[in-house]
Parts: C-alpha cells; structure tokens; sequence
C-alpha cells in the first residue's frame, strides 16, 4: 500500500511510477484528509505488506498538517518486522532531515521506520528570495531522471533493505530544526493571495487544485459584472498550487510572486 499527498502533482506522479514498479495496486490519496474537519484515514494492511508513504518536502519537513493525518490515522493487520514500513520524498535539492521528523510522527502511531528515500524534482517554490521555479532544461533533466531512479528505490524496497537513503544536503540541522519551524510558523500565511480582477475568469481551477480545501469562490459585484472570484479561507499550506494551475496566472502573492515562472507536474 501507498499512501501519497501531492500538491502540484511531483509526489503523485512519482507515487504512480512506484507502484507500477513494485506492482502495487492500491494507492490512497491523502488530500481528502488533509481538509478540516475530514474523517481520519483508516487503513487494513495484510500479512507482510509494504506500506509506503510518498509526499514533497516543505522547507526540509513534512507538509503542514500532514503529520496530523499520520497521527490521526488508524492502521489495522500491522506487525513490526513483517510490514515494511518506508517513505519517499520529493524535493528539489534536499530534504534535511525529514526522515527524523516523520520517524517521530510514525512512533506516536505505533509504526517502526524501516527505510527512507528521497528523489529530485522540478522545483515549485516561489516565495522565497531567489526562489523560483527551474529554468527548463533543468526541470527536463529531472523529469527524465525522475523514472530510473524510482526504479533502484523499488528494488531497494523490494529487497526490504533498512536505512536512511535521502540526500540531507548541507547543515540538516539547521533546515529542518530551525528554519522549518520558522517557516510553519510564519510564512504558510494565505492573506497575501489576491486574483488579478481582470485576470481571473472564475473557473475554478484554484478552488479543484487546492490540497486542503482552503479556496471558495465569491460572488463580486452582484447585479453588475455577476463575478466569481477566489477567496482564501486562512488554512493554507502555501504549497502554490493554486498559483501554478491558475489557467490565466490570474493569482499572486503580493510582490513575491512577481517575475516568478510556474509549474505543475507534466506527467
């Protein structure tokens, strides 16, 4: 079993290309669960069966909220030593050290770690100064390298080899146990979102992206132009999404986002 959260379609196109190496059949997507108020994901392993869990890194840890749905989770038929347990991550450098973070997320559930790994994709992050997506030659490159190395993942999963995989990067530490929490903390605020009133042509295709449930259209103007325009409802994770499969890049994030390029998952 794959369990895989993706926002802007890296982690669940890498989750696809898992399981038809390993000839998994049953892959759960985790963004129903991400939403407020969402029931808590119940699981039935059987007798000696993977259990894989596949999301991107968010400023080297896990994607807020989604530890909550790990901790919230019940899991039946586990046994440790006979279901191995791993996770997958895609980032576009590094991952810090995410294995840590999700280790002690999997013990408050009962859930010995075996393995972690980790593989590049194109960036999607824009918010940061200097942040911003690859140019595209770059993003190519990972994307053709992206199959071959989720290939050697699934033989080291088939061969249930133990370890912490993942490329940490420089000063790991320092990522993930300090600026992670940082970034949590006070730059997944959604209150400088806005929709170009000119732009936006009311599609939806904001509201459908969003991982979390956090976007509404509103109704602007009414009687005069009769306008559906996007509202954020203070729930978000900053994942962008939003902001790459706005269809007439209508949407932004106040002068960060300007000049930026954008990105979703081609495959």
């Amino acid at each position: 079993m794959i369990l895989y959260f993706s926002a802007t379609g890296n982690s669940r196109y890498v989750a696809t290309v898992l399981a038809q190496a390993l000839g998994e059949q049953t892959l759960v997507d985790l963004r129903p669960y991400m939403k407020g108020g969402a029931a808590p994901l119940t699981i039935t392993l059987s007798a000696g069966e993977t259990l894989g869990f596949v999301f991107p890194v968010h400023s080297w840890g896990m994607p807020k909220y989604l530890a909550e749905v790990f901790t919230n989770m019940s899991i039946k038929g586990y046994v440790a030593g006979e279901n191995y347990t791993y996770m997958l991550s895609t980032c576009g450098d590094d991952v810090g050290y995410l294995p840590k973070q999700w280790n002690r997320v999997m013990q408050k559930v009962g859930i010995a770690t075996d393995a972690a790994f980790s593989v590049s994709m194109p960036n999607t992050y824009v918010l940061f100064p200097g942040f911003d997506v690859d140019a595209p030659a770059v993003s190519d490159r990972k994307l053709a390298d992206a199959p071959a190395a989720v290939r050697r993942i699934a033989d080291r999963i088939v061969a249930r080899e133990k370890g912490d995989f993942t490329h940490r990067g420089s000063v790991p530490a320092l990522k993930t146990n300090v600026i992670y929490p940082l970034f949590v903390r006070y730059a997944t605020s959604d209150k400088s979102f806005r929709a170009d009133a000119d732009a936006c042509i009311g599609c939806g295709q904001c509201v459908q992206s969003c991982p979390v449930g956090n976007i509404t259209l509103t109704r602007r103007n009414p009687g005069k132009e009769d306008k559906y325009m996007p509202e954020w409802q203070g729930r978000c994770l900053t994942c962008m999404a939003c902001y790459h499969y706005c269809p007439t890049h209508a949407i932004g994030y106040g002068s960060k986002t300007k000049g930026k390029h954008f990105y979703t998952c081609p495959l």
